[in-house]
């Protein structure tokens, strides 16, 4: 690895970014209502452009590429911090709309959060990976796997845990892929599901680590939609579903995802349908604020998000795109 390198690009992104912060679940008893939300909008040329809506009004993330989209959201109080790529390659964080380049970085995943004055990431390094910054120090996640996919992100005090997936070769003539939900706490792989499956979120709450994501359940056709509480899955419906992201109260464990193209959620494993049958649907993201239950999707190919099960209205619905995340907080 060209350390130097990296980590005078390392040194130029904390530099840039000056972070304070705090995970989405240590908000504390803020009554701050304030709804951020990030994901992408299609454009003329087949293209997409990462965006963001605050409070409904939309404001596209400076770059100077036509192809963007965005991986994480992380609002750190008086800052918005976005994760994603543009070009398909760079790895860049947005700061209030500012951009900044992780240099040596190469397509994969970008996932920020910070906390006492320290900036986490990940991202994929062109020659070594998958990679987290912590401390100061960028380390490659370790695996044996072919290849690793790293999902989310989430923090229990100075710990990193990311949820994921590995993807082996079966080694046969055919070289069929398979595909497990994994988690790292600080690069080191601590927990790997049997079946086949894919762990898209993770939350912490309380000292659990919870996971949303899919398996392949040979009883049903296509993916089934699930959970895991410490590497414990909790299976939630059907065929063809998945779960997407995941929020834990002290009483209730909500997961939004997907069913056969149709938006929709779990509280307590209870399932909400917010979309109707037709073309692509999904709850891409959830997010909880004293009783108000918040999802970010997709519904019919455009932009959506809902308050309390009920559809509201944000600039640029009207364009094709998807919402990836949505936070409630300060700003």
């Amino acid at each position: 690895m060209e350390q130097n390198k990296v980590m005078k690009g390392c040194i130029l992104l904390v530099i840039t970014l000056c972070l304070l912060g705090c995970n989405k679940d240590d908000l504390g008893p803020t009554i701050d209502r304030t709804v951020h939300l990030a994901g992408f909008l299609g454009i003329l040329d087949g293209g997409a452009v990462a965006a963001y809506w605050k409070d409904g009004v939309y404001s596209c993330l400076p770059n100077d590429s036509t192809n963007s989209n965005v991986h994480s959201l992380y609002v750190n109080g008086s800052s918005v911090l976005v994760g994603g790529w543009k070009r398909a390659s760079n790895a860049v964080i947005w700061r209030d709309g500012t951009e900044a380049i992780i240099d040596g970085s190469f397509g994969g995943t970008t996932l920020v959060a910070s906390r006492d004055n320290n900036l986490f990431a990940v991202w994929n390094d062109l020659a070594e990976g998958p990679v987290f910054l912590k401390n100061g120090v960028i380390q490659p996640i370790i695996d044996t796997a072919w290849n690793i996919g790293p999902n989310g992100l989430a923090l229990l005090d100075q710990d990193m845990y990311v949820s994921g997936s590995s993807t082996y070769h079966d080694g046969q003539p055919d070289s069929k892929i398979y595909q497990h939900a994994q988690c790292w706490k600080n690069g080191q792989l601590i927990f790997r599901e049997n079946e086949i499956s894919n762990a898209m979120s993770i939350f912490i709450h309380k000292n659990d680590i919870y996971m949303a994501g899919y398996f392949d359940n040979p009883a049903f056709p296509g993916n089934n939609a699930c959970y895991w509480k410490n590497g414990t899955r909790v299976d939630l419906t059907g065929a063809y579903a998945a779960g997407l992201s995941i929020f834990v109260t002290d009483s209730h464990v909500y997961v939004s995802g997907i069913i056969d193209n149709q938006a929709v959620y779990w509280k307590d494993g209870e399932m909400t349908v917010l979309t109707t049958p037709g073309p692509y649907s999904a709850a891409n993201s959830i997010f909880v604020k004293g009783t108000d239950v918040h999802v970010a999707g997709v519904e019919k190919g455009y932009p959506a998000y809902w308050k309390n099960d009920v559809r509201q209205d944000i600039q640029h619905q009207d364009k094709v795109g998807q919402i990836k995340f949505v936070v409630v907080g300060s700003n």
